[in-house]
């Protein structure tokens, strides 16, 4: 459905309050002739009333704007055979103990030469009824249990540092960036027990990034301080993940030895047909040159979004214009791609 905000005897909003009152399951695209801010709140608000908000369209409506609605329609259908939106809440514990979950990775690059910079460790369910579940189906889930967490947290950690050792044994060094729950800094053994790992596979601490969401950084606590500062010292890295999207994190940046900020995709995704995405992307990137820390864009798929970031000058990107989450065998094989990104 094509909404526009403007109309008579019942304006836009008043109707997207409708179709969420009346349950509407088809797609929704914002349509208006006003001004940019004005359509992305109309669309906040499509999201917020939990409709499929498929994308905007300003005035005046081309074929080529409809096309890329319908390019995402498409996309949005060929991706529902990733099983339920939830997984099996009893199942969690199966994911340990029969080992189903597994690990991919997704490829970093400099924006300046398209060079590999590293990759990101993303864990993946294997449902042996569902199929594969991506980490919004159920790491929620886990996270809800302290034993749960810590499993996950040590399978991560073990599986990508092992990854990196095994790269290295190859003779090509692997920079890994591992997502770490706020629970993860509670143990404050946390710094000694990663060093181990490394040190048992022959990886340098430099080689591992440890990437923990704004939202945490913003509620901190004495234990993320006292944890976040010695894995420094130790020579891990340290990133501030879905920057831009937590609650106050702005304060805390400048008390944590962080040393790089990901920008959201919800920024990033768009930066080149949005003024106001662009914005925050750019604000994002003067307050990491400032504090002296790398920063990453994540979402990137389309050229406009890269060439945008190179201008304003961002350092490493990642996304499915890079490379979608790959195998470690495929990763392999991605690294002996030619040409790389430019």
């Amino acid at each position: 459905m094509l909404c526009d905000l403007r109309m008579p005897e019942r304006d836009g909003i008043e109707t997207l309050r409708a179709f969420a009152a009346f349950g509407v399951q088809s797609g929704v695209a914002i349509m208006s002739g006003e001004d940019e801010r004005m359509i992305e709140t109309a669309a906040l608000l499509t999201e917020a009333h939990g409709l499929r908000l498929l994308g905007t369209v300003q005035k005046p409506v081309t074929e080529a704007k409809l096309e890329a609605l319908f390019a995402k329609m498409r996309s949005a259908i060929a991706g529902t055979g990733e099983g339920p939106a939830l997984a099996p809440a009893p199942d969690i514990q199966n994911a340990f103990t029969r080992g189903e979950l597994l690990l991919q990775y997704q490829p970093k690059v400099w924006v300046e030469n398209g060079e590999l910079a590293g990759v990101e460790a993303l864990v993946r369910w294997n449902h042996p009824e569902y199929g594969m579940f991506q980490p919004g189906a159920f790491v929620p889930l886990i996270e809800a249990s302290a034993e749960h967490t810590k499993s996950l947290t040590e399978y991560t950690l073990r599986e990508s540092v092992a990854a990196a050792g095994r790269s290295r044994a190859a003779g090509a060094d692997l920079h890994v960036a591992v997502n770490l729950s706020r629970r993860a800094f509670d143990n404050l053994a946390l710094p000694e027990w990663i060093e181990g790992l490394c040190r048992d596979a022959g990886v340098p601490t430099a080689s591992i990034t440890l990437e923990i969401t704004e939202t945490a950084v913003a509620h901190e606590a004495v234990h993320l301080l006292d944890v976040a500062t010695r894995l420094r010292l130790k020579g891990f890295a340290l990133s501030v993940d879905d920057f831009g999207t937590g609650e106050s994190g702005l304060s805390q940046l400048k008390r944590l030895p962080f040393t790089e900020i990901k920008i959201d995709r919800e920024f990033v995704d768009g930066c080149s047909r949005s003024a106001t995405q662009r914005s925050v992307v750019e604000a994002s990137l003067a307050l990491a040159k400032g504090l002296g820390m790398e920063a990453v864009a994540e979402g990137v798929q389309y050229q406009a979004d890269w060439d945008v970031l190179a201008g304003l000058g961002c350092d490493l990107v990642q996304g499915y214009y890079v490379s979608p989450p790959l195998s470690e065998e495929n990763l392999g094989k991605w690294r002996k791609r030619v040409p790389a990104p430019a």
